[in-house]
């Protein structure tokens, strides 16, 4: 019973969603260059007129379009992450307090530590120093302004891990979704678990079908959404073979489906014959018939059936319509995502509950589908699109193209009447041989007449020459009439020729200037749309990550052209958390970007940063990047200006001591001269006091002789006594008395 009613769900889904949608298909077939063959037939009917005038197409707002989509992917825009529910954002402002507290402990660690030092080896007193508070409140305000939680760095490096991300390929998928939205004014996405990986899928608007909710803006607060894709028997049991069951799998292999979907090929119309595979040729070979000539050749996805017509349908693609709706569940009280899947018309996928959808930690009872965009809708509540709005314009280039290069094609050249009964007839006897003789030799400056001839006339005109030729005026007219075409469609755009490249060498700079000026303003809608996207993008992929990655992540993320940076993402960073994504306005970023780097060639002359930085700040990607390069650079170059003041005032000081130096050098110079002449005058005088100094120890030297040898009579005189006092014989005379 359950099943009977999923399947009557999702068929009631397919009834009332699915449709074709022809306007948009048409847009599609104008953004790639392909017009109904039967649209100009009338003019080009050429009554058998040898003339070229088919109605070609030529690419008007494909440029237009291609120029918005690669600008703003040239912009890279940077994301910033915010977490917004209660649970998070108080656990945030404690982590906050808790690293002010530890920070300010270590650093009173430290002066304590410092102070008790010196108080126990000087045995100062303890001084209140007012720098320790105001150095305490610098640490607190510091972490304040530039504290990132744990939360908001996990989703930050999963972000910037997705975007790196081969499998997911992110910037080319937001080129294709961003040329969606421009083209037909919608754009489909969804997001979904791929293995242990993201997968990002964007769906053809063609193909995709919304229950629009008027009263939200987000597609995927819808109700029903069917995504309707062509898969062969292989992809789908691929795909969905562990929830299709055996007899299901049985009827897949043994049933053949017809493939009623319209591939977009225009048959046109050819003058050759249309032949089968056999080489039998089909209907009448002289007339015109319908076929896939004029250049086209046989696809195999487009068999000759086995009455030799050319079919366009294929037994080996089936229809797959993947079905969600949300239903108000009595029991939970909350609503609860449902999804099916219809194979061809009788194959049904029933799983009931979908297996996973993201619920706000704000709002439980909320669900959303998975299918996520955007209609970028006037106020009449119709998506606007850039190439329905501008179809007119393309048909009217086209007509212009062609009016020109037939009026080309069809000119003809300055020429004379001829009367053919008057020609010479000695110079041929056919017709067209005395045409042809008669041209030859009025080209080599002979026009022959015969006037022996019946009839024969001075001059054979009968009457004035032609001037078939196409004026220049009239080729400028039409060529202003298709610059004028030009300039509306970019008036509608906002994409100017400035915009384009298409600048000429009169054009002023101020013009060019003004030019893209005009073009950034006009455009600040797209931009803004592509804004929401790239955020809601970014948003359901975070948000899908929490699903895959429930685990936690370890990756790594390329910083620059050698850089890689390992993260680990922990999953109770960010699987528990509601993020908000935010991004500054792309249009203002790509203007100040502009002008930063105009600027930067002046800050180079000025020598506030250095040329070498230049590669780096033309190469940044977006406006994060910019500004820190240039604040790296003029912080760069601050420091080394600082470096060489202080420098400059070392030398300058160093100068003056060097001065002083000199100074002193000389003095002692003038000492030295001033001793050297004291020394010069001294010289005869320290030669005198040399021979008086020489004369008297020669004088005290032979005083010393002398009383030497008067001590040495005085001595023998001594012994001599001494020598009789002991001869005499007398014992107490033994005392030498002085004579």
């Amino acid at each position: 019973m359950v099943k009977e009613k999923e399947i009557e769900k999702i068929n009631q889904c397919i009834a009332d969603l699915v449709y074709e949608k022809t306007a948009l298909k048409k847009a599609y077939n104008y953004y790639h260059g392909v017009r109904d063959a039967e649209q100009f037939r009338h003019i080009e009917e050429n009554y058998g007129i040898g003339v070229p005038t088919s109605v070609g197409f030529t690419p008007l707002i494909k440029k237009h379009i291609d120029v918005l989509v690669g600008e703003y992917l040239e912009l890279d825009p940077e994301l910033q992450i915010t977490c917004k529910d209660d649970e998070t954002v108080s656990n945030i402002f404690r982590d906050k307090k808790l690293k002010i507290d530890k920070a300010l402990y270590e650093y009173l660690k430290k002066y304590l530590q410092n102070a008790m030092v010196n108080i126990l080896l000087n045995n100062q007193q303890v001084i209140n120093d007012p720098f320790i508070e105001k150095e305490m409140q610098r640490i607190q305000n510091e972490i304040e302004n530039t504290y990132v939680s744990d939360y908001e760095i996990a989703a930050q490096n999963i972000l910037a891990y997705i975007k790196n991300s081969r499998n997911i390929d992110l910037k080319n998928k937001m080129r294709e979704l961003f040329t969606d939205l421009l083209i037909g004014g919608i754009c489909y996405y969804r997001t979904k678990p791929k293995g242990d990986d993201i997968s990002l899928e964007i769906l053809n608007p063609l193909d995709t079908f919304i229950d629009r909710n008027p009263n939200e803006f987000y597609l995927n607060k819808s109700t029903r959404s069917v995504v309707r894709r062509w898969l062969t028997r292989e992809q789908i049991l691929t795909e969905y073979a562990d929830e299709l069951g055996n007899e299901a799998e049985e009827k897949l292999k043994t049933t053949s489906s017809r493939r009623n979907r319209d591939t977009g090929a225009i048959v046109v119309r050819s003058s050759g014959p249309l032949y089968d595979p056999k080489g039998n040729i089909l209907g009448n070979p002289h007339e015109q018939t319908p076929g896939i000539l004029a250049g086209r050749e046989l696809h195999p996805l487009f068999p000759w059936d086995e009455s030799g017509s050319y079919n366009y349908n294929n037994s080996e693609l089936f229809e797959v319509f993947d079905c969600e709706f949300i239903e108000w569940d009595n029991k939970q009280k909350r609503n609860v995502l449902h999804n099916g899947v219809r194979i061809g018309g009788e194959i049904f996928i029933t799983p009931g509950e979908s297996k996973y959808y993201f619920q706000s930690r704000s709002n439980p009872k909320d669900v959303s589908i998975n299918v996520n965009g955007m209609f970028f809708n006037d106020k009449n509540g119709q998506p606007y699109s850039l190439m329905m709005a501008t179809m007119s314009l393309q048909d009217k280039y086209d007509l212009l193209l062609y009016s020109r290069d037939n009026l080309i094609a069809t000119s003809g050249t300055v020429g004379d009447w001829i009367d053919i009964a008057h020609l010479p007839v000695v110079l041929g006897v056919d017709m067209p041989e005395r045409v042809m003789k008669w041209q030859a030799y009025k080209k080599n400056g002979i026009a022959l007449y015969d006037s022996s001839q019946e009839g024969a006339q001075m001059l054979n005109t009968t009457f004035n020459g032609f001037d078939d030729t196409i004026k220049a005026q009239s080729i400028q007219a039409i060529q202003i009439a298709i610059d004028s075409v030009e300039a509306q469609a970019s008036a509608m755009t906002g994409v100017f020729a400035e915009k384009l490249g298409q600048i000429e060498q009169r054009d002023a700079v101020s013009n060019v200037k003004v030019g893209i000026h005009q073009s950034t303003l006009l455009t600040k809608q797209y931009f803004h749309a592509m804004d929401l996207m790239y955020k809601e993008v970014n948003y359901d992929l975070l948000n899908e990550a929490k699903y895959v990655y429930k685990d936690g992540i370890t990756g790594t993320i390329i910083l620059g052209d050698r850089l890689v940076k390992t993260f680990t993402a922990l999953p109770e960073h960010y699987t528990m958390t509601d993020f908000d994504i935010h991004i500054e306005d792309s249009a203002e970023s790509f203007k100040m970007r502009e002008q930063l780097q105009a600027s930067t060639t002046e800050l180079i002359k000025a020598q506030y940063i250095d040329p070498v930085d230049l590669v780096e700040i033309v190469r940044a990607k977006n406006m994060t990047q910019l500004k820190r390069y240039l604040s790296k650079a003029l912080a760069d170059k601050k420091a080394e200006n600082n470096m060489l003041q202080q420098l400059q005032q070392q030398v300058e000081q160093l100068t003056g001591q060097q001065k002083q130096y000199e100074k002193q050098i000389n003095q002692y110079e003038e000492q030295i001269q001033s001793l050297q002449k004291q020394l010069a005058n001294n010289s005869d005088r320290k030669l005198d006091i040399e021979q008086q100094r020489v004369q008297i120890e020669s004088k005290v030297a032979q005083d010393k002789k002398d009383y030497n040898d008067k001590m040495i009579e005085v001595k023998e005189k001594q012994v001599n006594a001494e020598i009789i006092q002991l001869r005499d014989g007398n014992p107490y005379n033994d005392e030498i008395r002085d004579v």
